[in-house]
């Protein structure tokens, strides 16, 4: 009696299992014909198969190729790699018939063999800490603040910025570039008094910025 009714405890579980695999949702339109494989909420969502006009196989999260798997077009092309929300996102490899790429991807995008950095401190003379951030994906700018002891620092002296494109501006306790150009290079120089207001000293930071959007870059004496 004990083993005909775990019997059909796993057979009616086997159903269950197999209503969610039936349900599960592929939410790539070239690839949502059928789906075999992990599924959560109604979404193809762990390992899976998903078959459409195109071909994927590995890992999904919420109806979405996301992780490592491979995507074959309906022409054969095929790609290897990581995946972000249904794009190519990481390291991977484009086969293209008897033509091999491979390097790193972003957003679909394919950026090169190697990961550029989107920036680059080139030098730094007496900023105790510094921060740089894009804050906005789209526009070309930069909003450089000078802080001292966490506040706005008002005790600068003979301030100048060097860049390679753009143009300067001043709004309150932001130095700005706009109208840049990627990649960009700036130098930050001037000078300052210590917290304690006895004694200057002078400043110099020089960076390079790779990846286009607007950036704040903030400096910590």
């Amino acid at each position: 009696m004990v083993n005909r009714i775990f019997l059909i405890m796993v057979l009616l579980a086997g159903n269950y299992v197999y209503s969610q695999q039936s349900d599960c949702k592929v939410t790539l339109a070239d690839i949502s014909g059928s789906y075999s494989g992990g599924c959560k909420k109604g979404l193809a969502h762990g390992t899976g198969i998903a078959q459409g006009i195109d071909r994927y196989e590995g890992q999904f999260v919420r109806g979405m190729p996301d992780g490592k798997g491979t995507y074959r077009w309906a022409n054969g092309t095929y790609y290897e790699g990581q995946w972000k929300n249904g794009r190519r996102e990481g390291m991977g490899k484009m086969v293209y018939g008897d033509s091999l790429v491979t390097g790193y991807w972003k957003e679909d995008r394919y950026l090169g063999e190697k990961v550029i950095a989107p920036f680059r401190i080139m030098s730094s003379m007496s900023v105790a800490r510094s921060t740089i951030r894009k804050t906005i994906s789209y526009g070309t700018g930069v909003k450089i603040k000078i802080l001292l002891g966490g506040s706005d620092n008002t005790d600068i002296e003979n301030f100048s910025l060097a860049y390679d494109s753009g143009n300067e501006y001043r709004l309150g306790n932001i130095y700005g570039i706009q109208d840049a150009y990627f990649p960009l290079y700036v130098k930050v120089m001037y000078r300052t008094w210590n917290q304690l207001h006895t004694s200057q000293y002078d400043v110099i930071f020089e960076f390079t910025i790779s990846d286009p959007g607007v950036w704040e870059v903030n400096l910590y004496n």
